[in-house]
C-alpha cells in the first residue's frame, strides 16, 4: 500500500490578496510565486493541485506559474484550461493567456486530459428566486458576464490511480451541481481515484451530491472552523478519494497572505 501526502492550494495567480483587480496578470509577482514554491517545498508533498494559475505572454515575456513551480520543485507537471483572454497593455493588446488547473507530481504522471465543464442554461437562474443570494431569482442572461467563466477538471493518470482538480464556478449552485456530475462521469469508474480543488461549495452544500459516496479527508464536521480554507472564512476548498483511504487533512493557515486561499494537506493510502 503506497502512502502519499497531497496538497490542494487555489494560488490566485500569485497576485496576492484583496479584490480582484482589473488586468489582474499586471499584478502577477513572480517573488510571491518563488514564496509559494518554498512553502510547498516545506511540505514535502507527493501531489499538488493548484487551481487559479495563470500561462499568459506579456510584451514578449512568459508567464508560467505551474513551468515555474515545477521547475522550482523538481516535480512532473500537468496544465489544463479551457478559458483564454487577450492580455492588454492600455487599449493595445500585447499578449494572450490562459487561466486553468495544475498538477505536480514526485512520480512521473502517465496520459493527461483537460475536460471542460458545463455551464449553466442562459435563461435559467444564478440562485433560485426566495434564494438567501444577491443573485436570488436574476437569470444568467441578465448577470454579470464575470460570472460565466469557464471551468474544466483536469485528469491526470499515475501508475495505480487517476487524480483529478478543478475549481467550479463561484457563483451558481446550479450550475456547480451540472459541474460535479460532469466531472464525476469524467472519472468514470478509475478506482482508486483522487479530487482535489476549489470546489466554490462546503462539503454538505447539495450541489456536490454526485461525490457522497466519496470519501471526505477530513475528520471535522461541514461547518467546523478548522475547515475555513479561505480568508473570508469560507469552507470550499476540498480533498477527495474513491477506492483509496484519505485522511488527516488540515488547512495551513500559516501560509499567510501568499494567496486568498490556504493550502490544504492531507495523507492518502492507495492500496
Amino acid at each position: 500500500m503506497a502512502a502519499l501526502r497531497v496538497v490542494s492550494w487555489n494560488v490566485r495567480a500569485a497576485i496576492g490578496t484583496g479584490p480582484f483587480p482589473d488586468r489582474w496578470w499586471t499584478r502577477i509577482d513572480a517573488e510571491r510565486l518563488r514564496a509559494i514554491g518554498v512553502f510547498l517545498s516545506s511540505l514535502a508533498a507527493d501531489l499538488i493541485a493548484l487551481q487559479e494559475v495563470a500561462l499568459l505572454s506579456r510584451n514578449g515575456g512568459l508567464v508560467d506559474n505551474a513551468g515555474d513551480l515545477a521547475r522550482q520543485l523538481g516535480m512532473d507537471v500537468r496544465y489544463g484550461a479551457v478559458r483564454s483572454f487577450s492580455v492588454t497593455d492600455g487599449d493595445a493588446v500585447t499578449g494572450v493567456g490562459c487561466f486553468g488547473n495544475a498538477i505536480l507530481s514526485r512520480s512521473p504522471m502517465g496520459s493527461a486530459r483537460t475536460v471542460e465543464l458545463p455551464r449553466a442554461a442562459v435563461d435559467a437562474f444564478v440562485e433560485p428566486p426566495g434564494a438567501d443570494h444577491p443573485a436570488a431569482g436574476i437569470a444568467y442572461a441578465d448577470a454579470p458576464d464575470t460570472i460565466r467563466e469557464p471551468r474544466c477538471l483536469l485528469l491526470a493518470t499515475l501508475d495505480r490511480f487517476t487524480i483529478g482538480t478543478t475549481h467550479f464556478s463561484h457563483v451558481g449552485s446550479g450550475e456547480r451541481r451540472l459541474q460535479a456530475q460532469a466531472a464525476l462521469a469524467a472519472f468514470g469508474d478509475a478506482s482508486p481515484a483522487l479530487l482535489l480543488g476549489d470546489l466554490n461549495a462546503p462539503i454538505d452544500a447539495p450541489e456536490l451530491d454526485a461525490f457522497t459516496g466519496w470519501t471526505d479527508a477530513f475528520a471535522e464536521p461541514a461547518d467546523d472552523p478548522a475547515r475555513i480554507s479561505t480568508g473570508d472564512g469560507s469552507r470550499i476548498d476540498q480533498v477527495l478519494a474513491r477506492g483509496a483511504s484519505v485522511s488527516a487533512a488540515r488547512v495551513l493557515h500559516d501560509s499567510g497572505d501568499l494567496s486568498d486561499h490556504y493550502p490544504v494537506v492531507a495523507e492518502v493510502r492507495i492500496p
